[in-house]
């Protein structure tokens, strides 16, 4: 390392395991500590290491100026950074990091933070393919926040060979600031506090730094002043008389301040000023300086650089050390800082930087304006957070409501829903009735229903519609969402009303998307109403929806389609939905919106029989829904992990995962979702055959939701799960209940439910004591479930036609049946409902078969079909179904080795001579 560390062995050696680790992925290394302990050095001796193993390294150096400029860091880190990577991006997010980082202007919408963060994701992991990369941070807690969050969002999601390299402080100044390091693999992260020198350490340094030997009391006092602090004990030791024995009156300074004071002594008024400048300005460079102060002060750059105050990198200023900025500030007063502030507003080029100098600068009727204009530009570049934090300076300095309203609309956009709804229940109280006060509620209800709260969001929505003179527009907008939240209450005739009203003020509008979600959402209320998928609307919806429009997520078009088709078992055409919306949101970094995907993808996969898939995406799922940290991403995450563990078999994981999901959707008033790890429970405990714990679990839910007019529920598994409910009252005697359930499958359900209906009715036979007719509506349910190809549902209704089966003493035909319902539960890993397939297989009885090896049923109809008789004829003359002949038929041809009624009349009259000529020799 040609970085000059002294000391230090393990950090160094820390160093290297770090870059020798990136071959198994991402891994991240942390140099922490107070001010002046070595961080810096550390960090640089670090990337000379990585770039002599032939590592890419992205570095930045996060300035200390309280005036940080949105995506200042992120900009240093992209630089130099080849345009063809960047041209190689999704359309989404090349233009947001273009505008992001000012490399294009921003487009008709503001670019989304999310698509930001993800097109740095990409260009990493693009670049770590062709060599191992580095990306080095000094001083991250004074990370602007836009840069911070991108941060933030890379190491949590960053795959390959890619370290990450910080130093930052551990305490004063900065601490708790945005920028946190977490990666998948929380062991992959290797923190280094760093302690100061011990002082035979600090001997060494201190004699590496000087040409005359020091005397052993100059070190002792150095290191005890300094404390081990190897900044400190330099500038101590640059103190220091020639000779380096100091007289006993020499002041020692006693902390780094003085340390600072000391070096900033005797500056002069010019040369203060000048480094005032240099420390108030975000990325201060030799023009600026020279065009505030005349050409006179490059001269005094020059004397400030020789004085190690400052550093020039090309045309950029920074201070040696960051301390010395505080220094500066520290020796100022407040309205010299201020009017430093004022005279850097008038020459900064960038808006964000001049409206903040104002705002320093307490020059509030210029600045509110300025303030107002630069959060919507930085907005546009996709950093809503430092929008929001321009807003609240501005009503800081007297700006109006509204304003406020603004900055938690960006707040909540940047993640950050406990400050937007402060900003909200602020704001609320004192804007003017009508439009802007409605708007502000329809702002917030959307917040409380994202996050734990429907009935309250219910609420806000109600007072928003009561408001008078509000414009069409905004009237459409809660009208969609009032209804929305109804369905989720469970209250979708309420809805009804509300959907139709949306859809017509929408259809007045010159607006696609408005139109587009309220086609959707009229689609959606009429199917659980029981009327079917509409779908002429629903097309039209996917027409008009617009990719580029914000939309709300369960008021997209796609989405609403992908969940109408998955409940009612149309998996073929609800996957591709499912899978471009996740491809959609993963190019714009949607977090929220993918994890709600791979959480559909949960059941999509479950139904079909995927079970690996399905406990890959309910960990995708997991992990993107826990880092929401909302009370109902948690439970959705719960309800995934639960269904996929009981269709493993996990019964223990399985109930305690949906128990804890289903109390939290509960919490949340999040009625219609509470039905997935409801489901999940009915089902798991069938499959251990417990149908009194089903029925107790599903039975009056069922019923009650039946009886308010949720017919067609689409809600997470509705119509599986009122079979599962009609299966269990069945099970423990409760026919008529049962009855109604299955009634309303029958009458309402698409073709997935009319086969759940129909399994449900052969049981309701099958309880009655009509085995024929139960057996005929199992078989239809089998039919319909293998059309679906929904393997677990053609399992069930293949045990219940052999349980069937084998109560009418049909032991091979139910024995073919049960082996047909196990191989489907043991390749889709479902061993309860394996286990109760294998239980039913042993309680089969064979009858005894002739020496060909025919039963007697399979003898008799062989005997009549080689006799002429048709199926038909064979099967009145048995008093069995013409199915059943087939079935008799096919197992005689294989056990005889025949494949037509010729061979099988050759056979069956050389059997009836073989039995005469025995019947002879035995009477003689």
């Amino acid at each position: 390392m040609s970085v000059d560390v002294i000391e230090r062995s393990e950090e160094r050696a820390a160093i290297e395991s770090f870059l020798d680790a990136l071959v198994d992925g991402p891994a991240a290394l942390i140099f922490e500590g107070d001010p002046g302990i070595g961080k810096t050095t550390l960090l640089r001796s670090a990337i000379e290491s990585a770039r002599m193993r032939g590592n890419m390294v992205l570095s930045c150096e996060a300035g200390s100026s309280e005036t940080r400029l949105s995506y200042s860091a992120l900009a240093d880190l992209m630089d130099g950074i080849d345009r063809d990577v960047v041209a190689g991006l999704p359309e989404p997010q090349r233009d947001a990091l273009d505008a992001a980082l000012l490399r294009s202007g921003a487009g008709a919408h503001d670019a989304d933070p999310r698509a930001v963060a993800m097109a740095v994701l990409s260009v990493l992991e693009r670049l770590a393919e062709e060599q191992p990369l580095m990306v080095a941070i000094d001083d991250l807690q004074w990370l602007d926040r836009p840069s911070a969050r991108v941060v933030e969002f890379c190491a949590r999601r960053v795959a390959g060979s890619i370290g990450i390299l910080v130093s930052r402080r551990s305490s004063g100044e900065g601490a708790g600031a945005p920028g946190q390091i977490e990666l998948r693999q929380p062991e992959r992260i290797d923190v280094r506090r760093l302690a100061p020198f011990e002082p035979g350490a600090l001997q060494r340094l201190l004699r590496e730094r000087t040409e005359q030997p020091l005397a052993r009391v100059a070190t002792e006092r150095i290191h005890e002043a300094s404390g081990g602090n190897p900044f400190f004990a330099l500038e101590l030791l640059d103190a220091l008389p020639p000779g380096g024995k100091p007289l006993a009156p020499l002041p020692i300074p006693s902390n780094l301040q003085e340390i600072v004071e000391a070096r900033l002594a005797g500056l002069g008024p010019e040369l203060e000023e000048i480094l005032l400048a240099v420390a108030v300005l975000a990325a201060p460079t030799v023009e600026l300086i020279v065009q505030a102060f005349g050409p006179e002060a490059d001269a005094l750059l020059d004397t400030a650089e020789d004085r190690r105050l400052l550093e020039r990198d090309g045309r950029r200023l920074r201070f040696a050390h960051p301390l010395l900025a505080g220094g500066i500030h520290a020796r100022v007063s407040p309205s010299t800082w201020r009017d430093m502030h004022r005279r850097m507003s008038a020459v900064v080029p960038d808006i964000e930087e001049r409206a903040r100098h104002l705002a320093y600068a307490n020059a509030a009727s210029e600045a509110v304006p300025v303030l107002d204009e630069a959060a919507r530009y930085v907005r546009a570049r996709g950093a809503p957070a430092a929008a929001a934090e321009l807003l609240e300076l501005a009503l800081e300095l007297g700006g109006s409501g509204d304003l406020r309203v603004r900055a938690a609309e960006h707040h909540f956009d940047a993640g950050d829903s406990v400050r937007a709804q402060e900003l909200l229940g602020k704001a609320i109280p004192l804007l003017p009735g009508g439009g802007p006060r409605a708007d502000a509620l329809r702002l917030l209800a959307e917040i409380r229903y994202h996050a734990d709260s429907y009935p309250e969001a219910r609420a806000l929505l109600e007072k928003a519609c009561a408001e008078q003179g509000v414009d069409q527009r905004l009237r459409v907008m809660l009208d969609l969402r009032l209804a929305f939240v109804l369905c989720n209450l469970g209250q979708v005739a309420a809805a009804e009303g509300l959907a139709w009203s949306a859809l017509t003020g929408a259809e007045t509008l010159d607006d696609d998307a408005l139109r587009a979600q309220g086609l959707a959402l009229s689609a959606t209320v009429d199917f659980a109403l029981g009327l079917g998928i509409h779908e002429a609307r629903l097309a039209r919806a996917l027409q008009l929806e617009s990719p580029d429009v914000r939309t709300p997520n369960m008021l997209r078009p796609s989405r609403v389609a992908a969940f109408l088709y998955l409940w009612t078992g149309r998996l073929d055409t609800a996957r591709p939905l499912l899978e471009a919306l996740s491809d959609w949101h993963a190019e714009r970094g949607e977090d929220h919106e993918l994890a709600w995907n791979c959480s559909s993808m949960v059941w999509l996969e479950c139904w079909a029989g995927n079970l690996e898939a399905a406990a890959m995406a309910a960990d995708e799922a997991s992990e993107r829904l826990l880092q929401l940290g909302t009370r109902n991403s948690r439970a959705l995450s719960q309800a995934g992990q639960a269904h996929v563990a009981a269709y493993a078999g996990r019964a223990d994981e399985a109930r305690l995962n949906a128990e804890e999901a289903l109390d939290l959707f509960r919490r949340s008033g999040w009625q219609t979702a509470s039905w997935r790890p409801l489901s999940t429970l009915g089902m798991l405990e069938l499959s251990l055959g417990d149908p009194e714990a089903a029925a107790e679990i599903l039975g009056a839910t069922a019923l009650g939701t039946a009886a308010s007019g949720l017919v067609s529920p689409v809600t997470w598994g509705g119509g599986l799960s009122y079979g599962d409910a009609a299966e269990a009252l069945v099970g423990v005697g409760k026919i008529e209940e049962a009855e109604t359930i299955v009634a309303m499958l029958e009458r309402h359900g698409y073709a997935w439910q009319r086969g759940v209906g129909a399994r449900c009715r052969g049981l309701i036979l099958g309880a009655g004591g009509d085995f024929p007719a139960a057996e005929q509506m199992l078989e239809y349910a089998v039919t319909s479930h293998e059309r679906l190809q929904v393997p677990l549902e053609r399992g069930r209704s293949l045990l219940l036609l052999g349980r069937i089966q084998r109560r009418r003493r049909k032991a091979l035909a139910a024995k073919e049946t049960l082996e047909q319902a196990l191989r489907i539960f043991e390749s889709i890993g479902s061993p309860l409902w394996a286990e109760q397939a294998r239980a039913e297989l042993a309680e089969i009885v064979l009858p005894k078969s002739g020496p060909d090896g025919l039963t007697k049923s399979e003898e008799l109809t062989a005997r009549l079909a080689a006799s002429g008789l048709t199926n038909r004829e064979v099967a009145a003359a048995m008093h069995v179904s013409p199915k059943t002949v087939e079935v008799h038929l096919g197992r005689a041809y294989r056990k005889l080795g025949i494949k037509s009624r010729a061979e099988l009349g050759a056979h069956m009259a050389l059997k009836e001579a073989s039995e005469g000529s025995d019947r002879s020799g035995t009477i003689a």
